[in-house]
């Protein structure tokens, strides 16, 4: 087993989340639209994904990470649909009959190939607005016919914003999931800035639309329970001072703690010395690609992230010793404040204290 997948984690690679777990659940069998928020490389999709599977609810997911244009979301959409229905019709006639009667009267084709059952829509001149109206609408038709709850993921869902030029997809999307009692919709993304202008503005179709869930970092007991069961049931030996400076050295960021350790879980025995070095290693591989990010940056916001990274945080970036540090003054550090943090560099804790987000970033920034 893979105790720590750089991917998905399902079953029983998903590490606690139990709150939320059951927050989402609920939301679900309820027909409570969710917006699941958290900075990137936190689990959002893990946690949708596993608790979906652990509802045993029939579900259709949609990522619209790779659409440039809006007829790339009606693809993707129709592409989950398509999945959808294979597994409600396990037989491939059968999933093809279900299509064919369920889009009866659109002009959409169907075909079978390695990966499934293939829906395509012939004409193109129908707007994308109302293709999707007729998909949505169609997915409502089955989970009745079916008497089944069907879950809607959108994940990455901030590219139809940058997509489209107005907010026809957003209201047909809101429609279907404000009316519908059959359909449960899950939202979710990895740019938090622009997700909160979908959703937290009240000129846009899914103002107050959804219920959120809100990711934060898993708590350190969860994960010192997790990774010495792991060793235990895959015969390592790690003893908890090692644990506890693997979670110092991550942060307790998802990402980088299962990065960290399937690394480390190609030794027998795992040492504090090991752990070091293994993350040591692992940030110098890793340097030219912190260089790119950070090269993306201005210079007044990679000062106030290094100084950030080398003080770990501060509560007042605007006080007279972090001006000193920057050398700027509190209008430039303010400035640079609110762009890393909308861009995901830095984040603010419970306890007011700005942050660098990424613990990568920081140690490599802290050695220079």
């Amino acid at each position: 087993m893979d105790y720590f997948p750089l991917s998905l984690a399902s079953g029983g690679a998903f590490c606690n989340r139990e709150k939320e777990q059951k927050h989402l659940k609920y939301n679900l069998l309820e027909s409570r639209p969710t917006l699941i928020i958290a900075p990137r490389r936190y689990g959002k999709t893990s946690l949708a994904m596993h608790t979906l599977h652990d509802s045993k609810l029939h579900f259709a997911a949609f990522d619209f990470l790779s659409a440039v244009t809006l007829h790339d979301i009606e693809k993707i959409m129709l592409k989950g649909v398509g999945s959808l229905i294979g597994r409600i019709e396990r037989g491939p006639k059968k999933a093809v009959k279900l299509a064919t009667d369920l889009f009866s009267g659109l002009s959409i084709k169907f075909s079978l190939d390695t990966l499934g059952l293939s829906i395509e829509i012939n004409k193109k001149s129908i707007d994308p607005a109302t293709n999707i109206l007729n998909i949505l609408e169609r997915i409502e038709k089955l989970s009745s016919q079916y008497n089944k709850k069907i879950v809607l993921l959108f994940d990455e869902f901030q590219r139809l914003y940058q997509i489209s030029e107005n907010q026809a997809i957003e209201s047909v999307i809101r429609q279907i999931a404000q009316s519908s009692k059959q359909l449960s919709f899950i939202f979710s993304g990895s740019n938090r800035h622009i997700l909160h202008q979908m959703f937290n503005d009240r000129n846009r179709p899914f103002y107050k639309l959804c219920d959120r869930i809100t990711l934060d970092r898993i708590d350190e007991n969860a994960y010192h329970h997790y990774i010495s069961t792991a060793a235990i049931e895959s015969s390592k030996t790690i003893d908890s001072k090692a644990i506890h400076r693997v979670l110092e050295l991550t942060e307790l960021h998802p990402y980088y703690v299962n990065v960290l350790c399937s690394r480390l879980w190609r030794l027998s025995t795992i040492t504090m010395d090991e752990v070091n070095h293994s993350w040591h290693h692992y940030t110098v591989e890793e340097r030219s690609q912190v260089a790119n990010e950070l090269d993306m940056l201005s210079a007044s916001q990679r000062k106030c992230l290094t100084i950030l990274a080398r003080i770990n945080g501060t509560n007042s970036p605007r006080s007279s010793e972090f001006q000193i540090q920057a050398e700027m003054p509190g209008t430039t550090i303010t400035q640079a404040i609110n762009i890393l943090e909308k861009k995901d560099y830095i984040y603010k804790d419970a306890k007011g204290y700005y942050k660098s987000l990424d613990p990568l970033i920081s140690y490599v920034l802290a050695e220079e």
